[in-house]
């Protein structure tokens, strides 16, 4: 009894939490398809560091992952589906990996990935307003990052030949925010006679961003891989006793049905035992009737 409760209460534990992730990753989606399609921004927050295409493309990737999650995850739990089940725990199983992954390459790999970071953010700039399609929205980004970063360049200014980009300058009056998303151009005409150029590469900024937020991120990563492996262990814990449970449910109900027909039957004989008893006892007693000549208490009945 107590098990088949604990079954229940994590079925509908299952459910209600992948429903909930559902929801989450269609906003998610939806948010992303309208800043993709949408013919003005204004209402969007402009987010610090990226582009708002590129951010808009990260947008419906969570959204998608995350609707998938929670349709295989809630239908699968609420239907006992065991198919839905096993590709959610793959799911799940492969995110897991994948961001363990990543945490251990941060740490083993960080000289690695701040060497091929640099090479990728140099080509870019070497190559600005040439670029591939694809890379405009990385252009779009470095271009947010000086500005708010007030960094020019990767290791300094020296990296922009001939000509310096335009957010690598700022106002000495005013601090220049404002970004153009849906163009990785200028939103204004920069005077490099008087305006103030950002002498620090946007490599020192990014190192100091890493390190300081390393540990964080780690943490983030590390609590992320418990709860998913306790979710995971939940998950395939109910995907075990699903069948498990069914089965069993099964055979108790057929044990019960043989034996409640074995007890009828045994009701049924006993019955007919006792009538055939009662039978045969008033056989003899009629007879014993008919052959006596005096009284008899028996015949008296």
């Amino acid at each position: 009894m107590a098990s088949e409760f604990c079954l229940s209460l994590t079925k509908y534990f299952l459910f209600v939490f992948n429903l909930v992730f559902f929801f989450l990753g269609s906003a998610l989606l939806s948010l992303g398809l309208w800043i993709m399609f949408s013919e003005t921004t204004v209402l969007i927050p402009a987010p610090r560091f990226i582009s708002l295409s590129l951010f808009s493309y990260l947008l419906i990737i969570s959204g998608v992952v995350t609707i998938s999650l929670g349709f295989f995850g809630s239908l699968g739990a609420l239907k006992e589906v065991k198919c839905m089940l096993a590709i959610y725990f793959i799911l799940l199983t492969v995110l897991l990996v994948a961001q363990t992954m990543g945490g251990v390459l941060l740490i083993t790999q960080k000289s690695l990935f701040e060497k091929s970071l640099e090479s990728h953010v140099q080509t870019l700039i070497k190559d600005f307003g040439k670029n591939d399609s694809d890379l405009r929205d990385f252009e779009r980004t470095l271009v947010v990052l000086q500005r708010e970063a007030k960094c020019c360049g990767w290791s300094g200014p020296d990296d922009w030949k001939p000509k310096k980009h335009c957010s690598c300058y700022s106002p000495n009056n005013f601090t220049a925010n404002v970004t153009d998303h849906s163009d990785h151009s200028d939103t204004y005409t920069c005077n490099v006679t008087t305006w103030h150029l950002h002498e620090k590469g946007c490599k020192e900024y990014v190192e100091e961003w890493l390190s300081g937020h390393i540990l964080i991120i780690l943490m983030v990563v590390f609590v992320l891989a418990v709860v998913e492996v306790r979710y995971n262990c939940a998950v395939f814990s109910f995907f075990h006793h699903t069948s498990t449970a069914k089965a069993q449910l099964f055979f108790v109900q057929n044990h019960c049905k043989v034996l409640l027909l074995m007890l009828l039957q045994l009701l049924k004989a006993a019955q007919n035992k006792a009538y055939s008893i009662y039978y045969k006892a008033e056989m003899q007693r009629v007879l014993l009737c008919r052959t006596v000549n005096f009284p008899c208490p028996l015949c008296v009945l």
